[in-house]
C-alpha cells in the first residue's frame, strides 16, 4: 500500500484521534453526531491518502471547484466559502468574553441564523452552477491561470494555518476543559477576595450565571464529583487536603467554575452545610449544595490573608 498523500493522512489520523477522544469522554447525544461525521471524513480521507485515483479525482474536483468559486465570487472567492465558519467563531468569541446579557443573546440568535442562511444559500447556489456546468458539458473544462493558481495556493496556506490553530485549540480543550471556566475562575476569585461587607448572597455577587453552586469535602473522589455535577469536565479536580476549598458552580447542568485551591492562594475561602441539600451517606466525601434563587446569607470575615464566606443552611 503505498502513501499518495501525507497531508491527508495526517488530517484524518487528528480526526481519528478526535473520534476516539470524543467517545471516551461521551457525554451527551449531540456527541454522536460529531463522531459520525468526523468518523466518516477520517475513513474517507484514509482512503484517499493510500489511493492514487482517489487522490486525482479529489485533485480534479477541488480545481473544478476553485474555478467555479473563482467564476461565481471574484475576489472574494477564496473566503466565500468560509463565512458561516468566521460568523460562528465570532459568536462564541463573544459568548465567552463579553457578560451574559439579552441584548448578548439576541445578537449571537442573529449571528447564527445569519451563518445558517448563509451556508444554506452558498450550498444552493454552487450546487444549481455546477449542475448548469454539468449539463452544459462545461465541467471538468475550466482552468485557472499562473495568478489564480498563486492565489489559491496562498488561500491553502493560511487556511492550514488557521486549522492547525483550531486543532491545538480543540486539543487544550479536550485537555484542560472550556475555557470560559478559567476565567469564570479569575473573575470570582477577583470579587470574592476583595469583599468588605458584613453579609452576601451569591446571587448577588457572582459575576456570571449559574444554576446550582456545590461544595464538596475534602478527598470526594472524581467519580462522585462527576456523579452528581452531571458532568465530566477536565476542569473538574479533587482536593487532597482538609485546608481547601472546593467549589463547583453549573449553569443547567454545565460547569462554569471550578474551584479546588487552598485560601491563601486565591484569596477567599466559600464553604455552606446544613439543610436538606446537605448529605453525608457514603464513605468517600459529603457535599452540599444550593440553587439559585435560595438567596442564603453568607457571614463574611476578614481571615488572615483571605475573606471567608460561611452559611449555616436552615432546614
Amino acid at each position: 500500500m503505498k502513501l499518495v498523500s501525507l497531508k491527508t493522512l495526517l488530517a484524518s489520523l487528528l480526526g481519528c484521534t478526535f473520534v476516539v477522544i470524543k467517545a471516551m469522554t461521551f457525554e451527551r447525544l449531540s456527541d454522536i453526531v460529531w463522531i459520525l461525521f468526523i468518523g466518516y471524513l477520517s475513513v474517507k480521507g484514509l482512503t484517499t491518502a493510500f489511493s492514487q485515483e482517489a487522490y486525482d479525482e479529489d485533485v480534479k474536483r477541488a480545481r473544478q471547484g476553485k474555478v467555479l468559486y473563482h467564476d461565481l465570487f471574484g475576489r472574494f472567492a477564496y473566503v466565500a466559502a468560509d463565512i458561516p465558519i468566521l460568523l460562528i467563531l465570532f459568536a462564541g468569541l463573544l459568548a465567552a468574553t463579553c457578560p451574559s446579557t439579552t441584548l448578548l443573546r439576541v445578537i449571537l440568535i442573529g449571528l447564527l441564523l445569519i451563518a445558517l442562511g448563509y451556508a444554506i444559500w452558498f450550498c444552493w447556489y454552487v450546487s444549481k452552477q455546477k449542475r448548469l456546468r454539468v449539463e452544459n458539458g462545461e465541467w471538468g473544462t475550466g482552468v485557472l491561470s499562473a495568478e489564480e493558481e498563486k492565489a489559491w495556493k496562498q488561500s491553502e496556506l493560511w487556511h492550514s494555518i488557521v486549522l492547525v490553530i483550531i486543532g491545538v485549540l480543540c486539543a487544550f480543550y479536550l485537555i484542560f476543559g472550556d475555557p470560559r471556566i478559567y476565567l469564570n475562575n479569575a473573575k470570582l476569585k477577583n470579587v470574592l477576595s476583595t469583599l468588605h461587607s458584613n453579609s452576601v448572597t451569591l446571587e448577588a455577587i457572582v459575576p456570571f450565571e449559574w444554576t446550582t453552586v456545590y461544595t464538596f469535602d475534602p478527598y470526594t473522589s472524581i467519580d462522585r464529583i462527576e456523579r452528581i455535577t452531571g458532568s465530566k469536565s477536565p476542569a473538574l479536580k479533587e482536593s487532597v487536603s482538609e485546608g481547601m476549598t472546593h467549589v463547583v458552580f453549573t449553569n443547567r447542568g454545565e460547569v462554569v467554575a471550578s474551584v479546588c485551591a487552598y485560601p491563601t492562594s486565591i484569596g477567599y475561602y466559600l464553604e455552606f452545610t446544613g439543610g436538606e441539600n446537605t448529605y453525608y451517606d457514603y464513605p468517600d466525601g459529603g457535599y452540599s449544595y444550593i440553587e439559585y434563587g435560595d438567596e442564603i446569607s453568607f457571614e463574611v470575615m476578614q481571615d488572615e490573608g483571605f475573606v471567608r464566606l460561611y452559611a449555616r443552611v436552615e432546614k
